[in-house]
């Protein structure tokens, strides 16, 4: 087996275990996932995945991409019968807007186009989480966002020993390194 298959499918099977771990500590009481954020992360994940597949064309580029949407999709699920749910703040708005404009920007133009502003909604996405782990480091267990972490690292690689002169196909997984990993640092820096 090629190398870069093996390591797509290793990332996979992090991202994989990583909502496994987190929805793990959803069900013990452990992590109170907010429904209207994961509900804004899975639509985001629909439209990012699609136009990093499409701006890619590379299906183990996006071993993780494609598991994100059906993972993030059942911890939004998850988070509607043992979470919470509050009303959209601006911030889930921005970021549910900048989503949309990135799929007229995709039938306008190009899916890398649509991908790079995706991105900036993937950030936006992740305010909400910063927040609440700087207000309350324990609301987020460590483990899941460090596997997330590792994940995109290997999917890194994947990108890099896949690599088609394409730089947009490395912007996704770098910058979820640095989002994910940040989750757990923000929490640590605040205990």
């Amino acid at each position: 087996m090629n190398a870069s298959i093996f390591l797509a499918l290793l990332s996979g099977v992090g991202t994989t275990l990583a909502y496994l771990d987190y929805n793990r500590s959803v069900f013990k009481g452990e992590t109170k996932p907010n429904g209207a954020t994961w509900a804004i992360w899975s639509t985001i994940a629909l439209i990012s995945t699609s136009s990093y597949f499409a701006a890619s064309g590379d299906i183990w580029k996006s071993i993780i991409p494609f598991a994100n949407i059906l993972l993030c999709i059942g911890t939004f699920v998850l988070a509607l019968t043992n979470g919470k749910f509050k009303k959209l703040d601006l911030t889930d708005w921005c970021a549910l807007t900048i989503g949309i404009v990135a799929i007229v920007v995709w039938k306008l133009t190009t899916a890398t186009y649509a991908n790079l502003i995706v991105q900036v909604a993937v950030i936006i996405g992740f305010i909400p989480t910063w927040r609440n782990v700087w207000r309350t480091p324990s609301c987020e267990k460590s483990r899941p966002w460090w596997i997330w972490s590792l994940s995109y690292v290997i999917a890194s690689v994947v990108v890099v020993l896949r690599w088609k002169h394409q730089w947009i196909d490395i912007v996704y997984p770098a910058l979820c390194i640095f989002l994910h990993a940040s989750v757990p640092i923000v929490g640590t820096v605040r205990k």
